[in-house]
């Protein structure tokens, strides 16, 4: 789309605010380019229709999604256990929910600007499963400009909030998912040079042993799996074992962020020729002055360093909450439900850093008959010690005298009604 009366490109204006504004609180079913498949692309395939945005995801794109994140539960690896557990079939990680969204703050508004995700919230009334229908809208709830130390000064930025309904097909309510978003010009921060004194790490051999042993002694050993965690056994300051990523790698990064293979941005030749036709103001330059979209920043220190003055790459937020659901699923085991999530990202994890994941049991309570427990869960970064994401988290567990599961088909009845 070509630049609208008063607009610059790469820089916020009161006119960019005003074409976004224009949108908001409109429920929009279209995927944008960061999500989308062209229709041109899939001759013969039926068109849906569109007044909806839908998604599923298979068994065996499951289980690749678990591999880029790293965590092998047999909820999502393993057909058969999934079967024979309380949810009869294979589970997609209750994070997913975020795939649902149509658009965000990285696909559009203020032209040529960076976006960074500042955080998110998601709740889920129904679990996710491999093989079902979504249907999903969106809408831009709020956006505005703001004063920015890091993007350069008084009125250097702006912010765009979405949120997203996600429905079964048979339009029962499924969970919310609720998105945070800054947007900058990519000069004036790297003129700014916020992290102009950061360095990433280079390992010693002895200290990459370290972060093995931790993997083994903690993310490997420390799955509950079928055995339940009871409600009456949590505590108000008990502390779930933690676990650890990284160090952060390009192949990492790509691991996750292929996991539904070639879409949207991430497409090459012919299709990135149509792509750079349909949003010309997209893309940023590599290295050899050939157009990439702008997610590619991650994947490079280079360009982090050339563009926004960073010290290198960074890993993405939807890979970081996916981390949070593996922290929580692993401690309540099998048995347990996710219901609610939210993260501020307070800080950049760089390429080549560690990622410790933690939470502490804040309260119990028993709400429409189900057993909560609420959490503050945040992030670490190792070995520079920044504390780096700040959340909360409610997690149902079953009960002791009550073993009935945290989701039971009356669950759809309620959801039904309601």
């Amino acid at each position: 789309m070509p630049l609208r009366e008063g607009e610059v490109y790469g820089e916020i204006t009161e006119a960019s605010l005003k074409y976004l504004l224009e949108r908001q609180g409109v429920k929009r079913a279209d995927r944008q380019s960061m999500f989308a498949v062209d229709d041109e692309d899939m001759p013969g395939v039926a068109k849906l229709p569109a007044d909806w945005s839908f998604f599923m995801v298979s068994g065996e794109t499951v289980q690749r999604l678990a591999r880029g994140i790293g965590d092998t539960n047999k909820l999502y690896m393993d057909n058969a256990y999934a079967a024979n557990s309380i949810w009869g079939r294979v589970l997609l990680p209750p994070a997913s929910l975020c795939w649902t969204q149509t658009v965000n703050g990285a696909s559009e508004g203020f032209p040529g600007c960076h976006t960074i995700w500042r955080g998110v919230e998601w709740e889920l009334e129904q679990p996710l499963f491999a093989g079902e229908l979504f249907k999903s809208r969106t809408y831009l709830t709020d956006a505005r400009i703001i004063d920015s130390d890091f993007a350069g000064g008084e009125a250097a930025a702006a912010t765009q909030d979405y949120e997203t309904e996600t429905f079964d097909g048979a339009e029962r309510y499924i969970g919310s998912y609720r998105t945070f978003w800054h947007r900058f010009s990519r000069g004036k921060a790297k003129e700014k040079s916020k992290y102009a004194g950061q360095e990433r790490h280079v390992w010693a051999d002895d200290e990459l042993e370290e972060v093995w042993a931790e993997y083994d002694e903690f993310n490997l050993k420390n799955r509950r799996g079928a055995e339940p965690l009871w409600w009456e056994d949590v505590h108000e300051g008990d502390e779930v074992p933690h676990i650890i990523k990284g160090p952060l790698t390009l192949t990492s990064k790509i691991a996750f962020e292929m996991w539904a293979g070639a879409f949207g941005w991430f497409v090459g030749h012919e299709l990135a020729r149509k792509l750079w036709r349909k949003k010309p103001n997209l893309p940023i330059r590599n290295e050899e002055n050939v157009p990439e979209p702008p997610v590619a920043i991650h994947w490079t220190n280079e360009r982090c360093e050339k563009y926004l003055g960073m010290p290198g790459a960074y890993e993405a937020g939807f890979e970081r909450m996916n981390w949070f659901t593996q922290l929580l699923m692993s401690w309540m085991g099998d048995k347990g439900m996710i219901r609610k999530v939210s993260l501020q990202f307070r800080g950049f994890h760089w390429q080549g850093d560690a990622v410790r994941l933690f939470a502490t049991v804040t309260g119990k309570r028993v709400e429409d008959g189900r057993r909560l427990v609420d959490l503050d869960i945040w992030t670490m970064s190792h070995p520079r010690g920044d504390r780096t994401t700040e959340g909360k988290a409610v997690v149902q567990l079953p009960g002791r005298d009550d073993d009935r599961p945290v989701w039971t088909p009356a669950d759809l009845e309620a959801a039904r009604r309601a």
